[in-house]
């Protein structure tokens, strides 16, 4: 199974929303922090070599530092590890720029009124 844990709930929300709710990936959040609760639960996934778990935090100095945070529990368990990260700062941003486009560029002139 794949595992994506994100910083925020909306975050992981609205990459499940990108990649079309995957089924093989779990979405999880680390509520906005860390703890020693969220560093035990990761490394519980990480323990199971049938695992991947992706970082997929924001693209700002926090989201790396809990990317780091996460690759460090994943080399010490069994598990594999990718990093991803938004274009935009977050997620969300990411999903609102993507329905924002699909929308300017679905209608053509006169449909919908």
């Amino acid at each position: 199974a794949r595992v994506c844990i994100t910083e925020a709930a909306i975050d992981a929300m609205s990459l499940a929303a990108i990649e079309n709710l995957r089924p093989d990936t779990l979405y999880v959040s680390s509520g906005g922090g860390w703890s020693p609760a969220t560093a035990a639960a990761i490394g519980t996934y990480a323990a199971c070599a049938d695992r991947h778990l992706v970082a997929a935090t924001d693209r700002n100095r926090q989201g790396h530092v809990y990317a780091d945070c996460i690759r460090a529990i994943t080399a010490a368990g069994a598990c594999g590890f990718e990093r991803i990260e938004p274009h935009t700062e977050d997620w969300n941003e990411d999903l609102r720029a993507a329905v924002k486009t699909a929308g300017t560029g679905q209608r053509k002139t006169g449909e919908g009124r």
